[in-house]
Order: structure tokens, then C-alpha cells, then sequence
């Protein structure tokens, strides 16, 4: 295993472009083309593939995941955060979150303004809130072992993150799907930073957006 010391943070960000740009970091070759094998309701497909690693051939499979999937920590006028409190069934509790979540099927070479349309639409029409100021944050890799993008060609689901403060109530907020439990929580933003020390809000692309935005904010 190759060892870098670093000593600032421009030299660390310099040290892993200089360790992922090695040969061995490109990857195991894959044996086959991916297949498709089956269909899953609500998340895409799975497909299966052999890779040459240094075990030898080696099956795997991940889930495609088709749809956009946006994270805004939005600030309104009166500034509250606008969060979701929403049943999920694979923890089976409630999760507290950051809309609008899905914004549909998004191919991999969308543009960021056209993402940006796309989430402002889909969150209007999940929280009732509109306008203000609006900035992309950054973006996190959710489950980059077991996920992949629009296609069998993508790697990893990106979980995009933005920023939105001046929201202004507009229209109301959309009911429910039936198959939903889910409820709108407006936090005052002074109380935010406890929120995150409660080990409450931890869903694995809401926490990230907070914390970036919270730091832009202060």
C-alpha cells in the first residue's frame, strides 16, 4: 500500500489526485457485458457482471436507479428550514428529511441548470414554497458499491445538493401519495445545529446538504 503524507489541505486534495490517477485505481477489467436481470418496482432494474479481480472472476450486481434525486435545505422568509418527517420502510420509522427527494428520470448528461428547473418545480409542488435565491451545493455519491446511475454505463447515484433561502409560500403543498406517511416539520434555523446533535436527522443526503448549507450561512 502506498503511503503520502500530506500537511495542508491543498496537498491532501493533490495527494488523491495523484493516488486515483494510478493504473490500479482505474479498476478491475469486467469479463462480460452487463446484464439485465430483473425489474424492481419503484427503484429501476438490477443487473449482473463479472469482474478479473485478484480473487479471480467475480459476480456482482447492482440497481439501477434511473430517477434524479435532489436535496434542498430551503430557507423561508421567517427563517425556517423546511423539512419532511416521512415513514420509511426500510428503516420502519420515521425518517426527518429534506425535500423534494425523486424528481424523476434524469439521464446522466442533464444539464445543471435543467436540474435545477426540474428540483424548483418538483419542490414547489411538494412544500407550497417558491422563489427566493437558489445555489447548488455540492453533490454526494449515495451507495457507490451497490448503485449506479441512469444506464449500465454510469457509476454511482449522485444525490444532487442545493441551497434555497427567501422562500416564499405559494400555492399549497401537494396531499400525500396513499402509499405515503408523510408530514412537512418547519425548524427554526437557529435551532438547526441542535437538530443535527440530536443523531436525529441522518438520512445519508440530507445531513451533508445541512452541513454545507449551515456552513455558507454562518
Amino acid at each position: 500500500m502506498q503511503s503520502v503524507q500530506v500537511k495542508t489541505r491543498e496537498s491532501s486534495i493533490l495527494a488523491f489526485l495523484e493516488l486515483s490517477s494510478l493504473p490500479r485505481f482505474q479498476g478491475w477489467p469486467i469479463v462480460e457485458p452487463p446484464k439485465e436481470m430483473a425489474k424492481i418496482p419503484f427503484f429501476g432494474s438490477v443487473i449482473g457482471y463479472k469482474l478479473e479481480t485478484g480473487n479471480g472472476v467475480e459476480e456482482y450486481c447492482s440497481i439501477i436507479r434511473s430517477f434524479g434525486w435532489v436535496v434542498v435545505f430551503g430557507v423561508t422568509t421567517s427563517n425556517e428550514v423546511i423539512t419532511l418527517v416521512q415513514w420509511k420502510p426500510g428503516v420502519n420509522k420515521a425518517s426527518w428529511e429534506l425535500p423534494p427527494g425523486g424528481i424523476g428520470k434524469l439521464p446522466s448528461e442533464t444539464s445543471p441548470d435543467e436540474i435545477m428547473r426540474l428540483t424548483q418545480e418538483s419542490y414547489l409542488k411538494e412544500t407550497g414554497y417558491g422563489g427566493g435565491t437558489w445555489s447548488h451545493l455540492n453533490q454526494v455519491m449515495i451507495e457507490t458499491g451497490k448503485y449506479r446511475g441512469a444506464s449500465a454505463d454510469d457509476h454511482g447515484l449522485p444525490a444532487y445538493l442545493m441551497m434555497a433561502t427567501g422562500l416564499e409560500k405559494i400555492q399549497g403543498s401537494r396531499n400525500p401519495n396513499k402509499n405515503e406517511i408523510i408530514e412537512t416539520l418547519l425548524v427554526p434555523l437557529e435551532e438547526f445545529d441542535a437538530v443535527i446533535d440530536s443523531g436525529l436527522f441522518i438520512e445519508a443526503s440530507a445531513l451533508p446538504c445541512a452541513l454545507l448549507a449551515l456552513r455558507k450561512l454562518k
